[in-house]
């Protein structure tokens, strides 16, 4: 089987002889980007702290949840139709169109739209046959979905109901169709997903169907399926909210940062509000996704929430402020691990703080075109005291290049702050406004010499390092300097009959015949 760098080399060529649009070329060269810098944090894994590695609940005991807000949503699911026979990037564009141009409208608040799936229709109940056959009359390929997800700003359940009918009735002619719709509230104390599942299982017995998605969303989360009165699916979910905004920015991404979401009181007002209420308690989030295409009245979910609120009120939990769970997780960091990939015509540099080992998420971000100096200028940035520093040099151009690791260190005695992204990512974040809270109010506290804060002034490019930093011998260390690359030996890499999802749509951009033994394979990326 051809080695992992003669695949990219394919992709790559083929990037480079056709007239690609910019935005498709764009997108592939972001994609290898952040694969080759994820590959890279996974080498050195070992030197980012682990915060997944116990499961932490340093608080008071306690039984139950209390101070549940008012019911609210924060995600919908729309399923669109589309036609392969024509131009599905076109469609899927217009189906994002016509659903923000419906919401707008309506005057509903949204944060974000985007294309979570494509596949092929399995006709299970959720499209009615005649409006399958309907479009497919005007199709001339196969009629497969879109799977389209809008995140909300804890928009008001009462308000939304209102609004969102008329939004849905309207994007139903346009074959854009209401898949399900997450329906929420937040309240004090916190659990584990051990604790809730040995608790749920006393209830259920062997009725309950638990999410198998551990590896997902850690254990600090658990789901379970169920069904409302009239037989309808429902998946419950109950998870820590500061946990999950302290690991990663959502559970499709393996690199995120979501701090600044606990000191920008704007970003989500509402939510906000709620984390600064629950600071010395704990936020913990119940969340019941309803599948299905039609909307009810406010009275079918509350009488709902209410019935799984009573189900899991005698369940074991915990009084864990925040600052006591932001002090287990600095116990756990002992070092950090900065990657700086580069090419000929393309760069990136991204950090990581921390790491859960189970779900393989790190907190930490990614930013295209910075240049070496000024990667050296953010590692000091993003650095911690007291510990060392791994700057992990990569090629971008050819993966079999050996990798470059070079330590870092602070002064001793240094006590000089470490920076987090700010909003949108951005890598020179300072409190510009009065409506951004100290991190110490938000329960991140100084803690043995770590110290997470944004400046007072403003940061920009040509600003010099907050500190300056040294680099450290590493004798001793089992980093396989001379070794190691981000390609692997052709033993490493077999034939992928089962590599790919069924019922998903995949794009081919680079495909090459090649003879391994005996036979003619098809290698494609």
């Amino acid at each position: 089987m051809p080695s992992k760098k003669e695949i990219i080399d394919v992709i790559c060529i083929y990037i480079l002889e056709n007239n690609l649009h910019p935005k498709m070329r764009k997108y592939i060269m972001t994609v290898l980007e952040r694969a080759t810098i994820n590959k890279a944090l996974n080498l050195y894994a070992h030197h980012i702290g682990d915060v997944g590695v116990e499961i932490a609940l340093p608080g008071r005991a306690k039984n139950g949840w209390k101070k549940y807000c008012k019911l609210f949503c924060d995600n919908v699911i729309f399923w669109a139709l589309v036609d392969t026979g024509g131009d599905v990037e076109k469609q899927r564009k217009n189906s994002i169109s016509a659903i923000l141009e419906a919401l707008e409208e309506q005057d509903v608040n949204r944060s974000m739209v985007k294309i979570v799936r494509q596949g092929k229709i399995s006709f299970d109940g959720f499209f009615h046959d005649r409006t399958v056959k309907k479009f497919a009359k005007k199709a001339s390929g196969d009629v497969e979905y879109i799977s389209i997800k809008v995140t909300l700003h804890s928009i008001k359940l009462s308000t939304l109901l209102t609004t969102l009918h008329d939004a849905v009735v309207e994007l139903e002619n346009n074959y854009i169709f209401l898949h399900d719709v997450d329906i929420a509230t937040d309240c004090h104390h916190v659990t584990s997903r051990p604790i809730l599942h040995e608790y749920l299982e006393k209830i259920f017995g062997d009725e309950l169907e638990i999410v198998n998605d551990r590896s997902r969303v850690g254990d600090h989360c658990l789901s379970w399926i169920a069904a409302t009165d009239d037989d309808q699916k429902v998946r419950c979910k109950v998870y820590n909210k500061f946990v999950q905004m302290m690991e990663s920015a959502e559970v499709m991404s393996s690199l995120g940062s979501r701090m600044e979401s606990l000191v920008i009181s704007t970003i989500d007002e509402k939510l906000h509000k709620r984390l600064r209420k629950a600071r010395k308690t704990g936020l913990s989030r119940l969340e019941v996704k309803f599948y299905g295409g039609d909307l009810y009245d406010h009275a079918y979910y509350e009488n709902y929430l209410e019935q799984v609120k009573e189900i899991i009120q005698e369940c074991p939990t915990y009084e864990v402020p925040f600052a006591e769970y932001w002090k287990y997780m600095a116990s756990k960091i002992t070092s950090m691990v900065a990657v700086f990939a580069s090419g000929v015509d393309r760069s990136a540099f991204a950090y990581c703080h921390w790491r859960n080992s189970i779900t393989a998420k790190k907190y930490g971000t990614m930013r295209e075109k910075v240049g070496r100096d000024e990667a050296l200028k953010l590692l000091a940035n993003y650095s911690f005291n007291d510990r060392p520093i791994y700057l992990v040099e990569v090629s971008l151009d050819d993966p079999s290049k050996e990798i470059v690791v070079t330590k870092y260190s602070r002064p001793d005695g240094c006590t000089m702050m470490t920076l987090v992204a700010g909003r949108q990512n951005g890598l020179y974040p300072y409190a510009y406004h009065e409506d951004i809270y100290e991190f110490a109010s938000m329960g991140i506290v100084s803690t043995n010499n770590i110290t997470i804060n944004w400046p007072e002034t403003r940061l920009r490019k040509s600003s010099p390092p907050l500190v300056d930093i040294h680099q450290v011998a590493m004798d001793g260390e089992d980093l396989y300097m001379q070794t190691t690359t981000l390609v692997g030996t052709k033993t490493s890499y077999k034939i992928g009959h089962g590599i790919l999802d069924e019922h998903t749509k995949y794009t081919v951009i680079a495909a090459m015949w090649q003879k391994f033994g005996n036979q003619d394979h098809e290698m494609v990326g």
